[in-house]
């Protein structure tokens, strides 16, 4: 569980969705959705994280909350109906995955950061970073 998860937290990130039209409509309570989401959803300090597909754990800080934040709301966008038939818990599991291991969250996120833009690495490779300076390499 995400460091600032508490049963209120959870309980009122559902409440703000039980109460939103649906997300395709733009409302002022699907604003407030946003703000929950954020404030409930989003890492706040540090997590390790394992992006779906990866075998390692990758660090995550408040950096990439908003990496959270649209993956999170984006899920719950495309699964408004399903979304609504969760219990708060489940509901949390969910988003909070979403938001840190899932393609657009931020665990993908600092693990891109964190190979400097490279492609083609595959998975479980170990990726090491030398100093150059001093070898004559160009």
């Amino acid at each position: 569980m995400n460091a600032n998860d508490t049963e209120a937290d959870r309980q009122g990130l559902w409440e703000a969705l039980v109460r939103c039209p649906p997300l395709s409509t733009q409302s002022p309570d699907r604003d407030r959705l946003w703000l929950v989401v954020r404030d409930c959803i989003c890492t706040r300090g540090t997590a390790a994280v394992t992006p779906l597909g990866s075998s390692s754990q990758i660090l995550v800080t408040s950096e990439y909350a908003s990496d959270e934040l649209i993956a999170a709301m984006s899920w719950l966008r495309a699964h408004d109906d399903d979304a609504r038939k969760l219990r708060p818990l489940e509901l949390f599991i969910m988003l909070r995955g979403v938001a840190t291991r899932g393609a657009s969250g931020s665990g993908r996120a600092a693990q891109a950061d964190a190979l400097h833009g490279m492609t083609g690495v595959e998975q479980g490779q170990p990726v090491r970073w030398r100093n150059l300076d001093g070898t004559g390499a160009a």
